[in-house]
């Protein structure tokens, strides 16, 4: 057994737990990190693409400057710059089978369906408290999965197809795999813009979020453990100990909890999380986009492609211009959804799934990650099935005894975003330290 007895231990090293581990440290804490991975980040994973030096971010990516309070407010701390993906110039769509070069695919009766989704989705929206957890909030009625509830407005197959591509693109499921109260908890935060979720990202870090996520770490002070499995986590009335594969023993008075959703039931508690906590995180989360990255010659600048359901892949965009890359072509980056048989790491297969849109490309290199098969991640970020935020968004974040718990999949607002995982870490490190200050 460590001898050593911590103020805090703080499981798991991605935006949550740097954040609560720099807030407490911040505090007068003794702060250990402990991480399962070989590096910092969690599911945000700055690194080179395939064999080359250009960097990319593998998991989380964008940042709003408008809507993302906490996360601007760690942007501005440290002097963190940002930098823009381009805006694109040409567009390109699959949609029911047509394929068009229109940078609006749909007709004007179209139009006038989606302006109606809208109105209608936003006299939902106004019904959510972004302050207050979901199943303390008469919304249980949209707590139904989106393809229903998106079905119930009977659009045409051009427009269902656009839609469908845009909620993939940003949960990385099927909509019948996803809430739409889920998405619809984002939109008070995004100027009540329900076509927000439509728009391709802007803003991003120069350096990768690692750069971030490093500062935040440095500043912290905190000691951190990297490759260290977290197997158990015991509690008693005075301390937590919490036990790693290796079966080492760390000890502390309390501990943050800073773990994916889909990751809690494989780590034992004693005594073990509430009923309703344990229901929740059997239930799970649904996200398992497959995040694509490209390295394509032959494409029309700064390119915006949109397909429907039927094809492999959902959206992808020009993110880093060959002029930028140096690599003698454009980087695009992408989304795809799990049950598509297309392998992201398969040059062919990824060639012949943008020749769908752009016949004559030719794909050089590729790259991305299974985060569905990592064990330290289950899963890409929050998107919650119908049923889960009705009954168990409390539980979800509720502190147990000496633990509190943080990570974007249980975030109020911006559920799934580094945004979320921010401003649940801060949250964690307020409660923490406040049971600490008692006992």
């Amino acid at each position: 057994m460590n001898g050593e007895i911590y103020d805090a231990l703080v499981i798991g090293a991605g935006f949550a737990g740097l954040t609560a581990a720099r807030d407490l440290a911040k505090d007068g804490k003794r702060v250990l990190i402990v991480e399962a991975r070989d590096r910092i980040g969690g599911r945000a994973w700055y690194r080179p693409f395939a064999d080359t030096e250009f960097s990319i971010e593998l998991g989380g990516n964008w940042v709003d400057p408008e809507g993302n309070a906490a996360l601007m407010a760690e942007v501005e701390r440290y002097g963190v710059r940002l930098s823009e993906s381009p805006h694109p110039e040409h567009h390109v769509s699959l949609l029911d089978g047509v394929l068009s070069h229109a940078t609006c695919p749909i007709t004007g009766d179209d139009e006038l369906a989606l302006k109606q989704v809208v109105q209608e989705v936003l006299v939902q929206v106004r019904r959510i408290d972004s302050a207050l957890p979901l199943d303390r909030q008469d919304v249980a009625d949209l707590d139904v999965p989106l393809d229903s509830y998106l079905d119930g407005f009977g659009l045409s197959a051009t427009l269902r197809g656009l839609v469908g591509a845009w909620i993939r693109e940003n949960t990385g499921c099927h909509e019948s795999q996803i809430s739409a109260l889920h998405l619809m908890s984002w939109i008070p935060n995004l100027n009540d813009d329900v076509l927000a979720l439509g728009h391709t990202p802007t803003h991003r870090f120069a350096a990768g979020t690692v750069d971030l996520l490093q500062r935040m770490l440095d500043d912290s002070g905190a000691a951190l453990r990297l490759s260290t499995p977290v197997a158990a986590v015991t509690q008693s009335a005075e301390h937590v100990e919490v036990r790693t594969h290796r079966g080492e023993v760390l000890r502390a008075r309390g501990a943050v909890i800073a773990l994916p959703l889909n990751c809690l039931t494989d780590v034992v508690f004693e005594p073990a999380l509430s009923p309703e906590k344990a229901a929740g995180a059997a239930i799970g989360q649904s996200g398992a986009a497959k995040k694509l990255w490209a390295l394509v010659t032959d494409l029309p600048p700064k390119l915006l492609g949109v397909g429907d359901h039927d094809e492999p892949i959902d959206v992808f965009f020009t993110d880093f211009p060959a002029d930028e890359t140096g690599l003698g072509g454009d980087l695009v980056v992408g989304f795809s959804t799990q049950e598509r048989p297309l392998d992201i790491l398969d040059r062919d297969d990824m060639e012949a799934a943008i020749r769908r849109y752009v016949p004559e490309a030719g794909v050089c290199k590729v790259d991305g990650h299974d985060w569905l098969a990592d064990p330290y991640a289950k899963g890409t970020w929050c998107a919650t099935p119908a049923g889960l935020l009705s009954k168990y968004a409390s539980a979800l974040e509720a502190t147990e005894g000496r633990l509190v718990f943080a990570g974007s999949d249980i975030a109020h607002a911006f559920r799934g975003w580094m945004e979320g995982a921010v401003a649940t870490g801060a949250t964690a490190a307020t409660r923490l330290s406040a049971i600490l200050a008692v006992s």
